[in-house]
């Protein structure tokens, strides 16, 4: 994210978007590294919350801090923020941001508190729409993401799924003004022993993407010592999506060259050809097709020959 920029966390119930939302807090305010990424220096981060309370908030800070690499924890403690409706007086209104008021407030407070950042966790709670499927009733909410970036200020959004889990919950309209949408869906491999365990996708990436911008799958791990770790690694989806692009490069001859490239043995290839196969991902004579238009190529270029320099007849044709 850049300053200005607005970005939207999708998961479904217990998948762990607070989880992560914390900890991309707990980042951006100490300086520190999540899923690898990290923050150049500590910056303001104000957080509001729509339905936790405010001790939960605070413990699952606390044991999140020594999972989120590299963080100073005294510039976290100064430069992060917590707004939580379970915190407020009965009578106090909470901020709305799909009415003029409830934007006016949360705008209010970060310009206050000289915020570089505002999460907003989340979606369901914080903007009271008739209908988050129709795009009218989404307008007010963009208008006000767009107002934050005039001023600016870097957004992230918590919302939900939707009921299949594989995309975020109301129009499509709401993702007209999103940087990035990032995406958390249950792990069912062998991460998801753990508590908290997600594949992590971009739905939508306007910015250059890099070696960081993979699926990835991320899982909070407690070590010997009773202490959090984040861990993460490429996700299987992206594994064989990648490796389905070098088949097809037709770049590779062998399935040496395919392990050498990706950084697996020739074992884990043969499995990962396998799975590519059985998924979908490719056809066993496309693949085939593609080995062999590869070893063609290899061999083609191995016969070429060049005439040494001297040999040239001494004239000015090319």
């Amino acid at each position: 994210m850049k300053q200005g920029e607005s970005l939207m966390l999708w998961a479904a119930t217990g998948v762990g978007k607070t989880m992560v939302a914390l900890s991309l807090a707990l980042a951006a305010a100490g300086g520190g590294q999540f899923l690898g990424w990290k923050a150049p220096r500590p910056f303001r981060v104000l957080y509001i919350d729509g339905e936790m309370a405010l001790a939960d908030l605070q413990e699952r800070l606390r044991v999140l801090l020594g999972a989120v690499d590299g963080t100073d924890v005294a510039a976290a403690s100064n430069n992060l923020q917590l707004v939580a409706r379970s915190d407020q007086h009965a009578e106090a209104p909470f901020p709305d941001i799909a009415t003029d008021e409830g934007q006016q407030t949360v705008y209010g407070l970060a310009r206050a508190f000289h915020a570089d950042l505002v999460i907003l966790d989340n979606f369901s709670v914080l903007a009271g729409v008739s209908d988050e499927n129709d795009a009218a009733a989404m307008q007010p909410v963009l208008s006000f993401l767009l107002r934050m970036k005039q001023a600016g200020i870097a957004t992230l959004l918590v919302h939900h799924s939707g009921k299949s889990g594989e995309d975020y919950r109301g129009s499509s309209k709401i993702a007209t003004t999103f940087e990035a949408i990032v995406g958390l869906k249950a792990n069912t491999g062998a991460a998801s022993r753990n508590a908290t365990a997600f594949d992590l996708v971009f739905s939508k990436f306007r910015g250059k993407r890099n070696d960081t911008i993979v699926e990835t799958t991320a899982w909070l791990e407690e070590g010997s010592d009773g202490k959090l770790s984040w861990r993460y690694k490429e996700s299987e989806d992206a594994v064989l999506t990648r490796l389905v692009g070098l088949v097809k490069s037709c770049r590779y001859p062998t399935q040496g060259d395919l392990a050498g490239e990706l950084g697996v043995s020739t074992g884990k290839l043969s499995g990962l050809k396998n799975v590519c196969i059985a998924r979908g991902f490719i056809k066993a004579d496309e693949w085939k097709r593609c080995m062999d238009a590869a070893k063609e190529m290899a061999n083609d270029s191995e016969q070429v020959s060049f005439a040494p320099l001297d040999d040239a007849d001494d004239n000015d044709d090319f």
